[in-house]
């Protein structure tokens, strides 16, 4: 859908909710003001592409290049960006995020983009988790975090599997 195929894509002002993106030539597209959210543009190539005031919520975007994208109010708010290639911190700045937006690791959250939620990121599944607002590897409960361990933002902290349930069904209020 790029270069090759006759010029850069014309996105703009375009609905293209839950697409499925994945590997897509999106070189210097025109993405301004596009619905993306949800998408999975996972592996796309996005270098020089103006995503200004996209809605990129929600979207899956991780080893996508954005070499020379525009990010100016970009909303990356609850979007997975891990692993992302050429993102720079400018980028980052000039979007809007929140407290669920996954970054790569050598990128500094924004102060505008939410309070100190912990945030398991895995890197890789045969390694540990590496938590944002913590030491690495480790849960709020400073115990080594593993591919069986999920997150229950309801409880407040990682659980076995098995546990969740139980621990859900009795931190249940109860009533008269």
């Amino acid at each position: 859908m790029g270069p090759i195929s006759g010029g850069p894509v014309n996105f703009s002002f375009t609905r293209l909710r839950h697409a499925s993106l994945r590997f897509a030539t999106l070189t210097k597209a025109n993405l301004e003001m596009a619905d993306l959210s949800d998408a999975d543009l996972s592996d796309a190539r996005l270098e020089g592409a103006n995503l200004s005031g996209a809605d990129l919520s929600g979207a899956l975007l991780d080893r996508a290049d954005f070499a020379g994208a525009r990010f100016g109010g970009v909303n990356l708010s609850g979007a997975s960006l891990l692993e992302a290639r050429n993102l720079t911190q400018g980028q980052i700045d000039d979007a809007i995020g929140d407290s669920l937006t996954v970054l790569p690791l050598h990128l500094v959250r924004p102060k505008g983009w939410g309070g100190a939620v912990s945030q398991v990121v895995p890197a890789a599944f045969d390694r540990p988790a590496t938590v944002v607002n913590g030491e690495a590897g480790l849960g709020m409960n400073g115990k080594r975090l593993t591919r069986s361990d999920t997150v229950s933002w309801l409880v407040g902290g990682p659980r076995r599997r098995s546990e969740t349930r139980t621990t859900l069904i009795s931190a249940a209020p109860k009533f008269p």
